[in-house]
């Protein structure tokens, strides 16, 4: 596909995949220029160009999100964070971004940082990232984030007995979070968990 192209916009496109690889974000325009010896308006024309062949796209307003078309992966924004213990407010303020790949379609999908160990027999320990599809609905036995009195956050198995919900922790030094029906709201169901060996965070 890109053989087409001019060889500065290929040489463009180039570098702004080997730098999502890499980094997992997409250069500035600074650093674009840098990698390409260039000025920045020169830079910049090369990414305007690539955007109107369809080679790039960009999320409006937000800074960094240019991606290649051909690259096969999604950006999933990091939502703050959720508690796997008490719940606890999950502040919805993008503090970063994981890549994964692009095969969920329409699908919102968003990242949630897990504090606490009351999930640890479901494989999600504190400090991992929880990868969750949106959704409103979920089954009994599903793991889910749910909203607590639209105010806390929260990783649980749910199960449902009569009108009460059971927010069930994996931990069997945790009691599970039974509640009226109407108090609990799901925000999605958790379909991934993302794991970082020297995240100090984690420890």
């Amino acid at each position: 596909m890109s053989e087409s192209l001019p060889e500065r916009q290929r040489a463009t496109l180039e570098a702004l995949e080997a730098y999502w690889r890499e980094h997992a974000i997409g250069p500035s325009l600074g650093d674009l220029a840098t990698i390409l010896g260039v000025r920045r308006p020169t830079a910049h024309g090369h990414v305007r160009a690539l955007q109107r062949k369809g080679y790039i796209d960009a999320q409006d307003g937000v800074s960094r999100s240019w991606r290649s078309t051909r690259s096969g992966t999604v950006r999933i924004p990091i939502l703050g964070r959720v508690a796997a213990g008490a719940p606890v407010l999950a502040v919805e303020n993008v503090e970063g971004w994981i890549t994964a790949d692009d095969r969920r379609g329409a699908e919102v999908v968003f990242a949630l940082r897990v504090r606490g160990d009351s999930m640890v027999d479901a494989g999600i320990l504190h400090g991992d990232l929880v990868v969750v599809r949106q959704q409103e609905t979920a089954w009994d036995g599903d793991i889910i984030v749910a909203l607590v009195d639209d105010e806390d956050a929260t990783v649980k198995k749910l199960k449902r007995v009569g009108d009460h919900v059971h927010l069930v922790p994996m931990n069997p030094e945790y009691e599970p979070i039974i509640i009226e029906e109407d108090r609990v709201r799901v925000l999605g169901k958790v379909v991934g968990v993302r794991r970082r060996l020297d995240d100090s965070d984690a420890r």
